[in-house]
């Protein structure tokens, strides 16, 4: 079973993306903010990390750059998700290169699929 470290500042969201993973058969932790997540992959080693682009604080891309930063956690791979739906997903690829980015709002089925892709 594929271990997934889930990190969003809404709790709701968080909530519902657990249950479509815990549902499709994933193991899922949690994370609310990118300090949050940080203190977490120093103990564990997820197989895909799901990052929120839009957070307080500490965002997106400054825990992506974070993680990247790491020697022990530059093979996991990070999907982006974000609620931006302007052209932002492409402006995130070209900027920060994920291994990919899914928009909050093209639901469960869509990101089921990137999830299953990015673990291969």
């Amino acid at each position: 079973m594929s271990r997934i470290l889930l990190i969003d500042d809404d709790g709701d969201m968080m909530l519902l993306t657990a249950r479509w993973l815990k549902r499709a058969g994933y193991e899922v932790d949690t994370a609310s903010s990118g300090e949050e997540a940080l203190a977490f992959l120093a103990g564990t080693k997820p197989d895909l990390i799901l990052l929120d682009y839009a957070m307080p604080q500490m965002d997106g891309s400054a825990t992506f750059a974070a993680i990247r930063a790491q020697d022990s956690l530059k093979s996991i791979p990070v999907l982006f998700r974000t609620g931006i739906d302007d052209g932002a997903a492409a402006e995130i690829t070209e900027r920060l290169h994920p291994d990919g980015v899914v928009l909050k709002s093209e639901g469960k089925a869509q990101l089921l699929k990137a999830v299953a892709e990015a673990l291969g």
